[in-house]
């Protein structure tokens, strides 16, 4: 009968065990040494946030740098991939959380009413109209109304599921998704395919100068024209995360390099910023790009870039003060 008992104890205990493993096993990994910088963004202090993918939003200002996170509300989620500065505050689209607002001025969370299944978030932008519009990882677009997100339709095709960005361009709204280039018409949610040799993934679009650029996840960049079709930007290949305008011309940042784009032709920038990931400018017009090992470059004309910030074990750190 002991025997039986200590059986039956020691068959519960391992049950437990395997429960617990199976439990623990489920948790969200965050990822805590992941220190990829997706975003970064100025706001109207001229302070710079930066959002990583698991370390979460950090702000730096004059006398320093810290760690922006709510207790209470546990806020934002730690896994953060696109930040957007508007006259209203600073919005945080996560990937895990929805899409958040901090008010810049008293630097706290303000109420948002969020939607399920816009909880992964990539895309974030403001229209000129002033509407804020989030692209999703699986559930299409969404856009803020009465201060809470509403989908732009409640069947989203499949092929518009994974958006990683939106811009405006010729009076419409424009998709950068894993399939391909998407268009609207006078319906929010009427989003139609564009252009058939751009049915391929779109990392990032740009509007420079009246023009349509589209960073692709495997083929370079392409710019369209007003009335055009889209053109192979010559001498700039494979996966594409972002541009930004830099002194007449765009800054393009690639898995491998670093160009610069003066009317129609590319510079391969020597030496390069390893693992770029994104960029910013600042009101100074200095160039600022975020890797995916923590760190920050800065540039005063886009072409030098030296390390200023970087991840320690504190958290991100200011370089060579």
């Amino acid at each position: 009968m002991f025997i039986r008992r200590i059986n039956v104890l020691t068959t519960a205990c391992l049950m437990l065990l395997f429960c617990s493993i199976i439990q623990a096993s489920a948790q969200p990994k965050f990822a805590a040494q992941d220190t990829t910088i997706r975003s970064i963004a100025f706001d109207q202090q001229g302070r710079m946030w930066v959002a990583t993918f698991g370390r979460g939003l950090w702000v730096v200002n004059e006398s320093g740098i810290s760690k922006f996170y709510d207790e209470t509300l546990q806020m934002p989620y730690p896994m953060i991939n696109n930040l957007l500065v508007d006259v209203k505050g600073l919005w945080v689209a996560t990937a895990g959380g929805g899409c958040i607002k901090i008010n810049t001025t008293t630097d706290r969370i303000e109420p948002v009413g969020q939607h399920a299944g816009f909880e992964k978030l990539h895309a974030l932008t403001r229209t000129s109209a002033g509407q804020v519009i989030i692209g999703s990882v699986g559930s299409g677009t969404a856009f803020l109304k009465n201060n809470a997100w509403q989908p732009v339709k409640e069947q989203q095709s499949i092929s518009l599921a994974w958006v990683n960005s939106i811009v405006e361009w010729q009076n419409r709204l424009w998709l950068g998704t894993s399939t391909g280039l998407y268009s609207n018409s006078a319906d929010l949610g009427d989003w139609k395919p564009k252009f058939e040799q751009l049915n391929r993934g779109v990392n990032h679009l740009l509007v420079h100068e009246d023009r349509l650029f589209i960073a692709t996840t495997r083929h370079g960049l392409y710019s369209i024209a007003p009335g055009g079709e889209p053109v192979k930007v010559p001498a700039i290949d494979g996966m594409i995360h972002a541009s930004m305008p830099a002194d007449n011309g765009i800054l393009v940042i690639g898995e491998k390099h670093l160009w610069k784009l003066t009317d129609g032709k590319a510079q391969k920038l020597e030496p390069s910023v390893s693992l770029a990931k994104c960029g910013a400018v600042d009101a100074k017009n200095r160039f600022f790009i975020g890797t995916t090992d923590g760190k920050i470059f800065i540039s005063d004309n886009g072409t030098d870039f030296k390390v200023k910030y970087s991840f320690g074990e504190a958290g991100l750190e200011e370089q060579n003060k």
